[in-house]
Formats: structure tokens, C-alpha cells, sequence
């Protein structure tokens, strides 16, 4: 199956001229060209939803807004059409999960995650997250992923599901936060990311030369539990005549469960 990370960048006022509706289109282009089974996108405001509904046919779309405001983001789930969605759900990583808006004092945004159990259309099951960490202080993210992990965990107990997990980070790969989840410090598995089959592409940025350069880190990732095999991943540096579809590019893999570990609906 192929997987996609893809921050969306929020339609900013400021942006003037790399506003969502002069962009918009290429985002439609990247999602008809790829033809993912799974895409986790982040940054995205009520217009952009709206829009994407719109625009977008070939998947159910899931993942509700971080809060009631006018001003809000989702974390939406982009599930292909022909695998079927068993149960899905957007929680806070805050210590009340199930409180819409809620959040830490320290978090300037309250900070979500929309999880799915998918039953995919060759009958196997798999558990998907996907969510957005603080962009700012270094001890929300481990806030956030530690309640991120905690949750994991609860799961993994109860249904013993392979788990991807998609998102930006906001932290690059020799951060202490990436390092302990990778290694199961916040859950008792042990996740990889998908780059490690392609390790060179840790020194390439995942940020676009959106505002005509490279910021030049690497933030977004797609991690796998040990149940999955990673077959091929790549960053898309898609633009069209250097008009870029966010201040992002989108991470994509191709990776497959491993035949002793399928799980099918009973």
C-alpha cells in the first residue's frame, strides 16, 4: 500500500500571493498523480476541508477540527475508496483526550490526532494516526507524543493491530523525541521510520522552497510498527513552474504487512 504525510500549510492571510486558492489545484494534482491508500494531511482550516470535499472523490475523508473556533485546523485521514473504515476518531493530546479544544498551557494551539482502524480491500486490518506536534516549545511535543504513545499502547493491547504513524513532528531525526519513540520509550513497540530504508533522505529537507528558499530541516515522517515492511520511500519536490502546493512536501512510501503478522476482521 502507499502512504502519504502531507502538511497542507493553513491558509495564511499573509501569504498574499501563495494563498490556498492559487495553490489548491496542485494539491488536487499530487493526490490524482501518487494514488495513495492512506494520506494524512496537516493545517487544515474549514475553507480547505470544504474545498477538498469538493474536489476530491476517490476517498473518505475523516478527522474532526482541534476546536470550535472560526479560525481552526483538522488533521484529516484520507482513507481510498476501496478500503473500508471500521472505527475512527480525533482526540486531544492533552490530559482530557476526549475534550474537544482541550489542551497544556504551554501548547499555543490545542494539538490532535485522527486515528482509523482500516480493513483494507485485500482483507487485512490496520490501525493509522495521524497528528500535528507543537510547533514551538520542545517539551510540548514530548507532551504530546508521550499522550500520543500512551494511547498506542491502550490500543495495541486491546486489538494488537499493526500501527502506522503519520504527521509532522516539527523535529528533526537526531531529536531525543524521535529517537525515543522510534525506540518505544512512549509505547512498549518499538516504530520505524519509513527513511530508514533510505537513509539519505534525512539530509534533505521536507519543507519546500515555498517562499523561494529551502528552510532546510526535515520534520515530517510516516512510521511503521514492526508488523509492516518498508518496500520504497521518497520526498515529492512537486511544483509547477516553481509555484510549490505548500511550505511542505509531501513524504510518500510504499510498504506492505508481513504474512505472519496479517490480521483480518473475524
Amino acid at each position: 500500500m502507499k502512504v502519504m504525510s502531507f502538511n497542507l500549510r493553513s491558509d495564511f492571510i499573509l501569504d498574499f500571493k501563495n494563498r490556498w486558492d492559487k495553490r489548491k489545484h496542485i494539491v488536487y494534482e499530487i493526490i490524482d498523480k501518487y494514488q495513495c491508500d492512506i494520506i494524512g494531511v496537516q493545517e487544515v482550516t474549514d475553507k480547505m476541508f470544504s474545498d477538498i470535499n469538493k474536489n476530491v472523490n476517490k476517498y473518505n475523508i475523516i478527522g474532526s477540527a482541534r476546536s470550535k473556533k472560526i479560525f481552526s485546523e483538522r488533521n484529516n485521514l484520507f482513507i481510498e475508496n476501496s478500503h473500508n473504515i471500521i472505527e475512527h476518531k480525533t482526540f486531544w493530546l492533552s490530559k482530557d483526550p476526549d475534550k474537544v479544544g482541550s489542551q497544556i498551557w504551554y501548547s499555543l494551539y490545542p494539538r490532535i490526532c485522527t486515528t482509523a482502524v482500516v480493513e483494507l480491500k485485500t482483507g487485512e486490518l490496520v490501525r493509522i494516526y495521524n497528528t500535528h506536534l507543537d510547533c514551538f516549545l520542545p517539551q510540548a511535543r514530548n507532551f504530546g507524543l508521550k499522550k500520543l504513545g500512551e494511547i498506542i499502547e491502550k490500543n495495541r493491547k486491546k486489538e494488537k493491530l499493526p500501527v502506522i504513524v503519520i504527521g509532522d513532528f516539527n523535529a528533526t531525526p537526531n531529536s531525543n523525541i524521535i529517537k525515543k519513540f522510534a525506540a518505544g520509550e512512549y509505547s512498549s513497540n518499538r516504530f520505524v521510520a519509513v527513511q530508514e530504508v533510505k537513509r539519505e533522505l534525512y539530509n534533505q529537507s521536507t519543507m519546500s522552497s515555498f517562499k523561494g528558499k529551502e528552510k532546510g530541516i526535515h520534520i515530517d515522517y510516516i512510521f511503521v510498527s514492526e508488523e509492516l515492511e518498508i518496500i520504497d520511500v521518497d520526498i515529492i519536490k512537486y511544483n509547477i513552474n516553481g509555484n510549490y502546493p505548500s511550505d511542505h512536501y509531501p513524504l510518500i512510501a510504499e510498504i506492505k504487512l508481513k504474512k505472519e503478522d496479517i490480521k483480518f476482521l473475524k
